[in-house]
């Protein structure tokens, strides 16, 4: 009897909560109508009940949704709207609304022109709901962002994505149609131009539905000068000389009696790869109606990982990464061990579609349980740089930057090698900074920096610096501050605080020693910005109460040092104190007007907000009494030309 009750209670709730699910159904059609009717404070109100009646539901979040376009589109309340959609994304991050609340955020900071905002939201739908359709609504529109953003080379970037994510489709050759657009008008790189438009050519020429797209591009070859080549014919790719070679050998079986044996179900639980196809479907396609097997000597992974292979030459990164993913899945589920360097490709599937994210935890998760991963990685970086394959090297090093902080000195170097081979002399010297700020005693890193500065950048007084450090000579107040410099901007603050501190006690020494009131000046000067660097950086790096007590020795011992008032202005701004902190920097250049140090920080921060004006009238000012100060004059250049642009 007990029994019959639990079946009644429980029939009962489940008519209970479909009932209910049909009353919020209801309601959400009531709403939308009143929107119809243009009755937007009526719908509110029936929006908000839904969302208050059923709470943690998905007619709640469709509810909220309808809440936030309204406010936005119709009631010119846009923070209200904006607010409704971050309530869903943190409420249900995973959910099918929260993807939707990123796009419409994503759209409504593209119309008011906040494309750094956009790019975000767009970023995150490729990258956390790429199984989605709307991943690839707004992957167009992350290009659009970098685009109108003017942040071109990201945008050329993720065309290319959209194409490799769409492989044989009309929109993988509009989004190549956009790269070259691009690349020849804002790039101005014709070559590179030429080159985007010759592969869509080859690779697209022969798909029906993408011929007005080719006929441009062979219009824009035409005018470029350019040789336009034949389409491919999928049977002369490596990729289609294997699956005729399948095709043959199905056929050569089948008098036999020999019948491939059907795939075996891996024990894994196959998650959702985010390559939009299933390993099944791809090995269906190679392999014809009859799945793929494997000889006595391998397993189904194995097959897959060999097939996968092939689509991964012909840079069908799609279907290669579906298969990575499955053959990974597999072998993990059966606990064998894979070469390290299918995880390596099935990140660089990920990236070669967009999605970063997923890119750097495949090899992270890799990593963790191997060891040798990084290292393999490390490997085939070297080996396509030392073939002169400098593209696929720099993805290959870029992989695994940020997996092992003992490697990343050493993967800097190499990435900064590599664009010295392809002639980028900017991003050569920002690898060498980043490998010197890792390890500031590699000499390597020091002199590959030292050189790219002197040879190819021209700045022979910068590459001295680095030149001395080569040579251990750093018992100098600028060498060590210069160390600390680089690596306090790419937030190595702890070792950015060492050697600030070992710049000042050099100056300390020598003011000892210093004969001269002018050469005392200086040195008092030095040991005070030495010291109250390694105090900000002992800030960054979580250690206030050494960073105060750093600050009151140096107050002891000069109370009147004028940059005194400059260190209560960083710290002011690292606490969020805005006034306080510009009160302070201005205080500090009355203290000494001959400083360049508060000056350049009160205009860092104008730049910052915005305030380029500020900046430039500040520092022109500066200029008037202290025309050869270097620092300052090349910030008023860069601030200028940057605004010129």
């Amino acid at each position: 009897m007990k029994y019959v009750n639990c079946m009644l209670i429980a029939a009962l709730v489940l008519v209970s909560l479909g009932q209910m699910g049909c009353l919020s159904g209801s309601a959400l059609n009531s709403a939308d109508q009143m929107v119809e009717a243009k009755d937007y404070r009526g719908a509110l109100e029936a929006y908000q009940s839904i969302v208050d009646t059923n709470p943690g539901t998905e007619d709640a979040r469709k509810a909220q949704l309808a809440i936030g376009k309204l406010n936005i589109e119709r009631m010119n309340q846009p923070a209200k709207g904006v607010q409704s959609y971050e309530a869903i994304i943190a409420a249900a991050p995973e959910s099918d609304e929260a993807a939707e609340a990123h796009y419409r955020l994503g759209m409504h900071n593209f119309r008011e022109e906040k494309y750094d905002e956009a790019a975000t939201h767009f970023d995150t739908i490729v990258n956390q709901y790429p199984h989605l359709e709307t991943s690839h609504d707004a992957q167009l529109m992350l290009a659009k962002s970098y685009e109108e953003g003017q942040k071109f080379e990201q945008a050329v970037e993720v065309f290319d994505n959209f194409a490799n994510r769409n492989p044989q489709s009309k929109r993988a050759a509009q989004a190549l149609e956009n790269k070259a657009r691009i690349q020849r008008q804002h790039l101005q790189d014709e070559t590179e131009a030429k080159r985007t438009l010759q592969f869509m050519v080859k690779k697209y020429g022969r798909l029906d539905d993408a011929q007005s797209q080719i006929e441009k591009a062979k219009a824009e070859l035409t005018e470029l000068n350019a040789e336009i080549p034949k389409p491919e014919n999928p049977e002369d790719t490596q990729i289609g000389r294997a699956m005729i070679r399948q095709q043959e050998r199905r056929e050569r079986d089948r008098p036999r009696n020999v019948e491939r044996s059907p795939a075996v179900k891996s024990r894994a639980v196959m998650a959702d790869s985010g390559f939009g196809v299933s390993a099944e479907e791809v090995m269906r396609s190679f392999g014809g109606d009859t799945t793929i097997a494997t000889d006595d000597q391998g397993t189904y992974y194995d097959a897959e990982l060999m097939i996968a292979k092939f689509f991964y030459d012909d840079e069908n990164y799609r279907d290669a990464g579906a298969l990575y993913f499955d053959a990974i899945a597999r072998a993990e589920a059966e606990k064998a061990k894979l070469n390290p360097h299918a995880y390596l490709r099935l990140s660089i599937c990920y990236r070669k579609l967009g999605m970063h994210q997923k890119a750097a935890a495949v090899l992270k998760k890799a990593s963790s349980k191997d060891s040798k991963v990084i290292d393999a990685v490390i490997s085939t970086g070297e080996n396509q740089y030392t073939n002169e394959e400098y593209e696929k090297a720099l993805e290959t090093f870029n992989s695994v930057v940020g997996l092992n902080r003992n490697k990343d000195a050493e993967v800097y170097w190499y990435i900064g090698k590599t664009y010295q081979m392809l002639g980028e002399p900017e991003k050569e010297r920002d690898a060498f900074e980043r490998s010197v700020a890792m390890n500031p005693e590699d000499t390597d890193a020091l002199q590959s920096l030292a050189e790219v500065l002197h040879y190819r950048l021209h700045d022979r007084k910068a590459a001295i610096i680095f030149q001395d450090l080569v040579e251990q000579k750093r018992d100098s107040f600028i060498t060590m501050k210069t160390l600390g410099d680089i690596c306090y901007k790419y937030d190595q603050f702890n070792k950015a605080q060492i050697k600030y501190k070992a710049a000042a006690r050099i100056a300390e020494r020598l003011l000892n020693s210093a004969d001269s009131a002018a050469e005392k000046q200086t040195l008092t000067h030095q040991y005070g910005l030495g010291t109250i660097l390694a105090v900000v950086s002992l800030h960054k790096y979580g250690k206030e109460e050494d960073a105060q007590t750093l600050l009151e020795v140096l107050s002891t011992k000069y109370p009147d040092h004028t940059l005194l008032p400059y260190a209560k202005g960083e710290i002011a701004l690292l606490k969020g104190e805005e006034d306080a902190a510009v009160a302070a920097f201005k205080e500090a250049i009355e203290m000494n007007p001959k400083s360049n140090v508060p000056v350049l920080a009160l205009g860092d921060y104008y730049v910052s907000k915005g305030y380029n004006d500020e900046a430039v009238s500040l520092w022109e000012k500066f200029l008037e009494h202290n025309s050869n100060n270097a620092e300052v004059l090349r910030r008023l250049r860069s601030i200028k030309e940057s605004t010129a642009e």
